[in-house]
This record gives structure tokens, sequence and C-alpha cells, in this order.
């Protein structure tokens, strides 16, 4: 007899889980009743579809992921120590669930087409913007950092695909390197509008 959660937000965490690991389609109503320790009727009546409560779920994740992970880059320390920190927190959060990886990518790859969460998705995405461009206008001039920030995440989404491919952290660590020591270097500027004054080096 299955064990009865009495917090909501021990029913999303158990059910984020499963999510996490199996994706929305292959997450079937009775493994997510289970883990969450309710039948599948008092699954229903708190969310009322698999679709509500993966949209709660989404909602839940980008809150938790916010305290736990983004929070990094504020706060005291380099650049260069934020960054890592903060990368060295989202790493262990791909690897929970068996090696899942990204909960969000995962999510935007399997649902993206029909857009059913794409509102959240979204959400997730513009806070991850918005939090290491930030950090990093504390080096680089705006427009530089946005630029720097969009091919952060882009090279980041390629190496947490390699690691749950492979299921080999080294794709992970190999990519912390490589973004803290990109730091140091200069990036072309091709798309870039050079003559944009915020372009200018801070001091």
């Amino acid at each position: 007899m299955p064990v009865t959660k009495t917090s909501k937000e021990e029913i999303l965490r158990a059910t984020w889980g499963v999510f996490h690991e199996y994706g929305y389609h292959d997450a079937s109503l009775q493994r997510l009743a289970t883990a969450a320790g309710l039948g599948k009727a008092g699954l229903l009546h708190h969310f009322g579809s698999k679709r509500g409560l993966m949209s709660a779920v989404i909602e839940f994740a980008i809150d938790w992921y916010a305290r736990r992970v983004l929070v990094l880059l504020e706060g005291e320390g380099t650049v260069e120590e934020r960054l890592s920190a903060f990368m060295s927190a989202h790493f262990r959060f791909c690897q929970m669930n068996g090696g899942s990886g990204c909960f969000f990518a995962n999510s935007i790859l399997e649902t993206g087409i029909t857009g059913e969460f794409a509102e959240g998705l979204i959400q997730f995405h513009t806070a991850w913007k918005a939090a290491v461009e930030k950090l990093l206008t504390e080096r680089f001039a705006p427009a530089e950092a946005t630029e720097r920030t969009y091919r952060l995440f882009a090279e980041y989404q390629g190496s947490v695909i390699l690691f749950k491919l492979y299921q080999d952290a080294s794709h992970l660590e190999r990519f912390r390197v490589r973004a803290l020591n990109a730091l140091k270097l200069p990036i072309y500027s091709g798309l870039i509008n050079t003559s944009d004054p915020r372009l200018k080096t801070k001091d």
C-alpha cells in the first residue's frame, strides 16, 4: 500500500524525478502515482491531469533551480569562482535520477514541437540567460556578455547530451574548463555590432 504524501512539495519533488528519468510521454500515471505515494485518482484530484502535473512540476523545478543553482552566480567571489560553482551545481543536477541529463533541456526536446509546456520552459531559459548575463557584464561590455551567454548555453547543452549518451561526466568537466578558459580569450565579433557603444571594453 503506498505511503501517502501529505505535502504538495513532496508530491512534486517525487514526480519530478519520474519525469526527469523517463520523460513526459513515458512517465505513466501509475509510475507517477506510485512515486508520489498516491493512487492514480488521488494524483489526478490534486492536478487534474498528467499535463497539469507536468506544468506544476516545471514551475516547481524552476523555483528549485533558482534557489539552489542560479543563486550561486550571485554574492562574493570572482567571476570565475562563481561561474565554476554554478556549473558544478548544474552538473550535479544533470546527474540526478540515473544521469538523466538536464530536465529542462530534455523537456524542450521532447515537447517543444507541440509547445505544450513552452511557456514554462522559456521561463527557465530566460532566467538562466539573465543570471549568467548579469554575471558576465561584470567583466564584459553588455553586447559581448550577451553573445558569450548565448555561446555558453549552446555549448553547455552539447556537453550535457554527450554526458547523457555516454554516461561520462568528463564531458561536463571538460566543458567547465573550456568555459573558464574562454573568459580570458577574445571572441569572434562577426555576429556583434561592433559600432555598438556598449561594446566599449570595461576597465
